[in-house]
């Protein structure tokens, strides 16, 4: 899925929106238009993911405000890991769902001593994010799957996000699942892979070029320091993935 200037613009009032917690310059008081109707009732947000969840997971926990939350998040593991479990989702749930394409752990083995990639990687997914789905609608609860951002990998790399979000955009049905291209908020202009980004205004650590890590070098998390998977401390980009992410909730 290529990254278009409306994905841009809504990114924008994405950021804007979260100016509760970083004021943005340049932000107005115009916003997209909203739908009429009541909104649903969900009271518990279940987070469920990878090592990129694990980095949403302390900044989503402090910004669903008086909702309940939890995580089912672990890093390196896919949809089909997860299949089957408890995931703590209830009929005023929404579970935020967000796989950026591992494929290392048993049920992602291709049979032949190694793991899927590629298009099997993607038909995998597909297969298994949607009884995923499946089995979180089953108790009655909202879905909200979360868009990827790209990885530093070439071809691909970008074969398999664009591919995964493609899908994960594809999933949407109203009152049922929802999307939000929230990998954008981490990319260039272009959607592209990219370190750093402009800063905020008020963000710590904004360098003097005034930039800002929001990726770190090994090509997929967001913290800057690779020695610190955990993202302890402030990370600019966990901040704009997540804020994306309640834009999205607060929707429902």
């Amino acid at each position: 899925m290529r990254r278009t200037n409306t994905t841009r613009l809504r990114i924008d009032h994405i950021l804007c929106a979260a100016a509760g917690i970083v004021m943005l310059a340049g932000c107005s008081d115009s916003t997209e238009p909203t739908s009429s109707a009541p909104p649903v009732a969900v009271n518990r947000v279940v987070l469920i993911g990878d090592s990129l969840g694990e980095q949403t997971e302390p900044y989503l926990a402090t910004m669903v405000g008086d909702r309940e939350f939890s995580a089912q998040v672990f890093g390196g593991t896919a949809p089909c890991d997860w299949l089957g479990k408890d995931l703590t989702v209830t009929a005023t749930s929404v579970a935020v769902i967000t796989f950026t394409g591992n494929s290392g752990t048993d049920c992602m083995s291709d049979g032949a001593g190694g793991f899927l990639s590629g298009q099997a990687l993607l038909d995998k997914y597909r297969s298994d994010i949607t009884a995923l789905v499946a089995q979180v609608r089953a108790s009655g609860a909202q879905v909200l799957m979360v868009g990827q951002p790209q990885r530093l990998g070439g071809t691909g790399a970008d074969m398999e996000v664009a591919g995964l979000n493609e899908f994960y955009a594809g999933l949407a049905e109203p009152g049922a699942v929802s999307f939000i291209d929230a990998g954008a908020a981490v990319e260039d202009a272009n959607g592209a892979f990219t370190l750093r980004l402009p800063c905020l205004p008020n963000e710590p650590d904004c360098a003097p070029d005034g930039s800002i890590a929001v990726r770190s070098e090994d090509g997929v998390h967001f913290c800057s320091n690779d020695a610190d998977p955990n993202c302890a401390g402030y990370s600019s980009g966990a901040f704009r993935f997540t804020a994306a992410i309640v834009t999205a909730l607060d929707t429902l």
